[in-house]
């Protein structure tokens, strides 16, 4: 919380004027202002980082519903890492095995994951579902960089 700079003005009034120590100055109302847009900022940042958890809890949720649709549809699927673009935009990546990936059934995979997307996007909510195949050149510390901060781990 800030503090204000502005005191409240003791100067000696002309002759024949008085000085109202219980009256509203300039100063108590700019003081009054900038504690009402301070707590004003502090409602709003709770607020926001409010949505950011309920969103991020969301998306892990609908991930995870994807996971276990791609595995009972027999894929094999590594992991899956997840990045905020903002407080209301998520990315998924679904990282599969290679022969799963280049198959042409794993176009179901997309399909499902369209339609997941689909019943889940709102306008306080988007989850971007990607995907791309498991190798032994994959560097998770790349995806780290690029902001994939979550790490879904799969069970065997």
């Amino acid at each position: 919380m800030t503090t204000s700079t502005h005191t409240k003005s003791y100067t000696q009034p002309q002759e024949n004027w008085r000085q109202q120590y219980d009256a509203v100055t300039h100063n108590d109302v700019i003081d009054a202002y900038l504690k009402g847009k301070q707590a004003g900022k502090d409602d709003a940042k709770i607020a926001m980082v409010k949505l950011f958890e309920l969103n991020l809890g969301k998306a892990q949720e609908k991930s995870e519903e994807l996971y276990d649709s791609l595995k009972k549809m027999g894929f094999g699927i590594n992991s899956i890492h997840l990045k905020a673009d903002n407080i209301t935009n998520f990315m998924a990546l679904i990282i599969a095995d290679y022969k799963d990936y280049v198959s042409e059934e794993f176009l179901n995979a997309i399909t499902v994951s369209r339609e997941l997307k689909t019943k889940t996007d709102s306008e306080d909510f988007t989850l971007n579902f990607y995907f791309t195949y498991h190798a032994d050149t994959l560097n998770e510390h790349c995806l780290d960089s690029d902001g994939y901060f979550l790490k879904y781990n799969v069970s065997e």
